[in-house]
């Protein structure tokens, strides 16, 4: 009798014991953090030690699908003129807000005085961006997603100056080209010229033929001159780019063919956006060399996505 009851008494601890074990095994793989599609996050990869005891991070896991290209980097000294780009070759979209670009200052030997000297690396950080530039200075910022097929253009200056809009880093879209159509700017490279064509401009056809024929012959993008002076040299009030018209037409061309307007007009187009950001990093001086350079881009954990070197 006393030998069954110990002999209970074994099972049943045996099973607690168990059941405890079991327990312990599901909170800890509970709590083991993962990525989405079960495999550890790049911020928890372990960096490794060469033979040399050197520290190599691992790479990025944007390494194949993000391919980044010079541009006019070799070529160009105005920051507001020199730039790269970066594209997304994947298939899925890419958020490239907070990654780093870092050009190979420190890797090159100066010369000061007879004696080689090295200096850290300038490192630019990649900012959020407007999905379009607001005509009235109020744009607002949000995260650079690159879809798939998607270009940034990472100018690294700023484009001045800031009227009559004030440009931040942005989306492209179909309205864009009216802002590189303005003589107060120079984007480089040109802003893409894609603007709905004018004739086709809800309206037009309500509008008096000598007025028609003129907006038929207007080219995208432009935007008109007003009170422009006549053949004689008097100001001519009712004259688009120096062409007499009605006043019903001046009054058409003023609230359509500009850039305010185009925004206006065609922000809820379904084709509105297109697949090109234009990026400004802010920094007064050249970034980039015209030889022995190389372009690192870092994402946000600081691991190398990818490196152009010439």
């Amino acid at each position: 009798m006393n030998k069954s009851l110990k002999a209970g008494n074994g099972t049943a601890e045996g099973i607690a014991i168990l059941a405890i074990l079991i327990v312990i095994m599901l909170v800890t793989l509970k709590g083991t953090p993962s990525s989405p599609t079960g495999s550890p996050r790049t911020s928890d990869l372990p960096n490794t030690t060469s033979e040399k005891g050197t520290i190599i991070a691992p790479k990025s896991s944007y390494e194949k699908i993000i391919s980044l290209s010079s541009g006019s980097a070799s070529y160009a000294y105005q920051p507001y003129e020199e730039y790269i780009t970066i594209y997304n070759r994947g298939r899925e979209s890419v958020d490239i807000t907070g990654w780093k670009l870092k050009n190979g200052k420190d890797r090159r030997a100066y010369d000061l005085g007879g004696a080689l000297r090295y200096f850290p690396a300038d490192i630019a950080i990649i900012g959020r961006a407007a999905p379009f530039i607001s005509p009235n200075d109020s744009s607002k910022l949000q995260d650079i997603i690159l879809k798939p097929g998607a270009t940034a253009i990472l100018t690294t200056g700023s484009i001045s100056p800031q009227l009559p809009y004030k440009i931040v880093s942005f989306r492209e879209n179909i309205c864009s080209g009216y802002l590189g159509d303005l003589s107060e700017y120079t984007f480089t490279p040109p802003l893409t010229r894609n603007c709905p064509r004018p004739a086709e401009e809800p309206g037009v056809s309500n509008l008096d033929t000598e007025c028609r024929q003129v907006i038929e012959r207007m080219g995208s993008c432009h935007t008109p001159k007003f009170n422009t002076l006549d053949k004689d040299g008097d100001i001519c009030h009712n004259c688009v780019d120096n062409k007499l018209l009605s006043s019903s037409c001046v009054a058409f061309v003023k609230n359509h063919f500009n850039y305010g307007s185009c925004i206006a007009n065609h922000a809820n187009d379904p084709d509105f956006s297109n697949d090109t950001w234009r990026i400004f990093l802010g920094q007064g001086w050249e970034m980039w060399a015209n030889k022995y350079e190389t372009i690192s881009l870092l994402d946000q954990f600081d691991r190398l996505v990818t490196e152009k070197t010439y």
